[in-house]
């Protein structure tokens, strides 16, 4: 993330247009053969609008809808917004005599104007919440009605846009994700963000067919259903849409993502049968850790035994390992097995007592910059880089093969990251790595981790930091981190970037005189070492690279 210059630029009144119209551009020409006809009829009709009527379009697909009451439009950049709006009504685009029921109404009126309304059919209205006028309107009145037969002509106009099906798959179509949009641009326009200049190809679009399109928006649904379930029902509904399977492997990580979620629900709600049929349904942690987990509750021991040795034998992902290898002396027990001693590498620990350092207004400093503080010397700096060093050395290092163009990794321009930097295939897609790695046998991990600083300084990466990250920092670090632990490190964040990007120690203190350094993870009173803290430490407990936790106590 960075920002490209220190003046921000203007940007046009209708900066907006320009850049849908860019996407709408752009969808077109990659997936034309994939829109329905209710799409490529959006396309033709938005594109024969004037201006003003475009402007209006999609100033009003960017706001929560689908009813827009007139007098709440004002936007200077349009001439006139009634002309704009008779525009989009004879091409098809908007309407100004769509049927609204009463619980629509009720969303787009305040409580006085209903009471405004409909005084007369509601007794003690001041005193009663919105909700519960509605409760007394809902038996005395149609359906649903018109607007201004709802409002008797008083309140103006109302107009009715639902292209929210059509908008949200051309997001999804250009971005290939549900959770960017287009503020996107407008990061770029201002100079906010500079995105790296990857190949985007027909060959390599994200979606190969409709049916793709449609089971992703789908899961998407119902997601957003299983956020706003509120009853035990609900979960059960939500259980009979969702696909038992998917149609690519992409989809298939976000089905078993729903299945999970949806299954954990469903155990907190009782129902047990139902959440263990779900977790059957996939492999993705922590599936195989609620079957178990489960089939313990109803007494199946054994079961839960051999699924327990097979996440051992082949698990997943290191968390999914360390979560088996606790489960297992109690599961052991259960059956009367042996119990398996656990295996871990020992962890160094230091303990220091400090005085609490406060700022001039009188806040108290983290723990951890109390003990960066404390062991900051001259010769020996220390450093607060947490998650940020190693992952953005890892980032520079990797950058070549992160923004390589392949199938399925980019969708737009807008992107920090590959789609699959978190896909198992990741590193197997990527045929530079062994070139990366042949950089160590040569010495010159130094100087690519360097021409890459130089070439892309300011240019978005999901791994570098570039406000932290700064090129004195890098040289002490590759000077003091010798190139074997590098690799260690590199080679592990590289297994599952997604768990290990996270854990890493606090604290980084340099001895350049010496060449060596020393990770430290801070804790204060009252906090322990995480899940992930753990496993980094035993990592480098067993490639003996200098780690410890310091336990502070305030005096």
């Amino acid at each position: 993330m960075s920002n490209t210059s220190s003046e921000k630029p203007d940007l046009a009144a209708d900066y907006y247009l320009t850049n849908f119209q860019f996407l709408v551009d752009w969808v077109v020409q990659r997936y034309a053969d994939l829109l329905n006809e209710d799409e490529l009829a959006f396309v033709s009709a938005f594109q024969q609008l004037e201006h003003d009527s475009q402007c209006l379009l999609v100033r009003l697909s960017s706001r929560k809808g689908p009813f827009f009451r007139r007098n709440k439009l004002h936007y200077t950049e349009i001439g006139s917004i009634d002309n704009a709006a008779l525009k989009l009504i004879q091409a098809g685009l908007l309407s100004d005599n769509q049927r609204l029921s009463l619980s629509e109404l009720s969303n787009i009126l305040t409580k006085a104007e209903l009471l405004q309304l409909f005084a007369t059919y509601i007794s003690s209205g001041k005193h009663l919440r919105k909700e519960e006028i509605v409760a007394q309107l809902a038996s005395q009145f149609p359906a649903t009605q018109l607007w201004q037969e709802w409002t008797e002509n008083q309140l103006g106009d109302v107009y009715y846009l639902d292209n929210r099906a059509i908008i949200s798959n051309f997001l999804l179509l250009f971005f290939g994700n549900a959770h960017q949009d287009l503020t996107e641009f407008v990061l770029q326009d201002l100079g906010l963000y500079r995105y790296e200049n990857y190949i985007i190809d027909q060959q390599h679009r994200i979606f190969k067919s409709r049916s793709e399109i449609d089971q992703y928006q789908l899961l998407i649904a119902l997601r957003e259903q299983l956020e706003q379930a509120a009853k035990v029902e609900d979960l059960i509904h939500i259980t009979t849409l969702l696909p038992t399977t998917a149609i690519s492997s992409k989809l298939e990580r976000r089905r078993a993502r729903l299945c999970n979620q949806l299954a954990y629900q469903l155990e907190r709600a009782n129902e047990q049968h139902l959440a263990l049929q779900l977790y059957n349904q996939n492999e993705m942690p922590p599936a195989r850790e609620r079957r178990i987990r489960l089939l313990e509750k109803q007494g199946e021991f054994s079961a839960a035994w051999i699924l327990l040795q097979e996440i051992q034998t082949n698990p997943f992902n290191e968390e999914e390992l360390q979560i088996a290898r606790r489960m297992a002396p109690r599961l052991a027990k259960k059956l009367g097995e042996p119990s398996v001693k656990k295996i871990s590498s020992p962890i160094i620990e230091q303990h220091l007592d400090l005085d609490p350092i406060y700022d001039n207004e009188g806040n108290l400093f983290s723990v951890e910059e109390v003990a960066r503080q404390f062991l900051h010397t001259d010769i020996a700096p220390c450093f607060y880089v947490e998650n940020i060093l190693l992952t953005g050395l890892f980032g520079l290092w990797l950058w070549p093969e992160m923004f390589r163009g392949i199938d399925g990794a980019f969708a737009n321009p807008f992107q920090i990251a590959p789609l699959d930097i978190y896909q198992e295939d990741f590193a197997r897609n990527r045929p530079g790595l062994q070139q990366l790695w042949d950089l160590f046998d040569r010495d010159n991990h130094h100087q690519h981790i360097f021409s890459i600083w130089d070439e892309k300084h300011g240019t978005t990466n999901a791994l570098v930091n570039w406000s932290i990250l700064d090129r004195e920092l890098i040289a002490t670090a590759l000077d003091c981190i010798p190139k074997a632990h590098l690799k260690r490190i590199f080679e592990r964040l590289l297994f599952d970037l997604k768990s290990n990007r996270s854990g890493l120690p606090d604290l980084i203190q340099f001895y350049p005189a010496e060449k060596t350094y020393c990770m430290i993870e801070v804790k204060g009173p009252g906090d322990r070492i995480q899940d992930n803290q753990e496993r980094w430490l035993h990592y480098f407990s067993l490639h003996e690279i200098p780690a410890e936790v310091c336990y502070v106590r305030w005096r």
